[in-house]
């Protein structure tokens, strides 16, 4: 008895030694050939010029005078048609893919649509400059708002929200494309910023998050991401970013209306939380904002969001397409048309 009860401890740590070991170079071997033959798979493509930007905050802009899918001016904003006559207010949308239109051509994107709304329901020349680059983050979109404001000199700026503005600032490629593995678990080491850069990890995070998307009503809530949003470390950012908007707004004399948009996900959970904390975090800073979460619910089973991003490789239910664009660019101009004091002097 003596002798065998030592047998079989070593079996025992014999074996689950062998298993951690194989279980170690299989994933070893995994994340060899993810970063090797499927590299491309934790990048997201886009149709946006992106460069490196002189502002450390913002890491990367939009390339100016751009010709080609997405053309750009020379302050490095969406291109938009030569006016016939001068306008008369000016709107700067600041915002992430969302707001500069991908998955959709640009035409059908908000901008141009809130720019003929405004048009014709102020009865004068509005021009909307669009100042969103895909990939921001809250922080990102705060110092945009810094570069841009002063070259637009905006009599009003519409700040797009989304639910991933929490997130950390991915990292522009050697090749354009915007690093998806860096996105998330804080700087420095520790094993969650290392589980982050695995690309075994993400793709099967990644792979969850699609079923999730495709189907959330088959899982519990708590195990979506949304309702969790406000635990992030992200999350204070956004809330300081969203001050940093007041004080640049304040400092280019301008107005600031900041829109939410929904995912589609938290639609048909169906969970508002994020939309009721920014909702009173806004309230108790004097900061204007617009939640499109029940505008949207209302109409989510009309197809509003984008399936697929093929840039992304993945599924997408974050971007509005056509019909969500138009929804959003119609309420928008509805709460800015309708404001008291108005948004724009005669």
């Amino acid at each position: 008895m003596n002798k065998t009860q030592p047998t079989r401890r070593r079996l025992i740590l014999f074996w689950a030694i062998a298993m951690g070991l194989a279980f170690f170079l299989l994933f070893c071997g995994a994340e060899i050939l993810l970063r090797i033959a499927l590299q491309r798979r934790f990048t997201a493509e886009t149709d946006a010029p992106l460069v490196r930007s002189s502002m450390p905050e913002l890491g990367y802009q939009l390339a100016p005078n751009w010709k080609g899918s997405a053309e750009t001016d020379p302050r490095g904003l969406r291109a938009r048609p030569a006016d016939a006559e001068e306008p008369r207010h000016r709107v700067l949308l600041i915002g992430d893919s969302v707001t500069f239109g991908s998955g959709v051509k640009y035409e059908q994107s908000y901008g141009p649509i809130l720019e003929k709304l405004l048009s014709r329901g102020l009865g004068k020349p509005v021009a909307v400059w669009n100042g969103g680059v895909p990939g921001y983050n809250a922080t990102q979109e705060a110092a945009a708002l810094r570069r841009a404001g002063p070259l637009v000199k905006p009599d009003l700026v519409v700040a797009q929200i989304c639910m991933n503005d929490y997130m950390e600032a991915p990292v522009l490629t050697a090749g354009g494309t915007l690093d998806a593995t860096h996105t998330e678990g804080g700087g420095g080491f520790s094993l969650l910023q290392f589980l982050y850069r695995s690309r075994v990890f993400v793709l099967l995070k990644e792979k969850l998050k699609d079923r999730q998307k495709q189907y959330p009503e088959r899982f519990p809530k708590w195990l979506h991401y949304i309702p969790h949003l406000r635990d992030k470390p992200g999350w204070i950012k956004v809330r300081q970013s969203l001050l940093q908007m007041r004080r640049e707004a304040a400092e280019l004399d301008t107005r600031l209306l900041v829109v939410v948009f929904p995912v589609e996900e938290q639609l048909r959970i169906p969970d508002h939380t994020v939309q009721d904390d920014l909702r009173e975090f806004a309230k108790q800073n004097d900061i204007e904002l617009l939640d499109l979460y029940d505008t949207f619910r209302a109409h989510w089973r009309e197809d509003l969001y984008v399936d697929y991003w093929e840039q992304a490789h993945q599924i997408d239910k974050l971007h509005p397409n056509a019909r969500g664009h138009e929804l959003a660019a119609k309420t928008i101009s509805s709460a800015i048309l309708s404001r008291l004091p108005p948004y724009f002097t005669p």
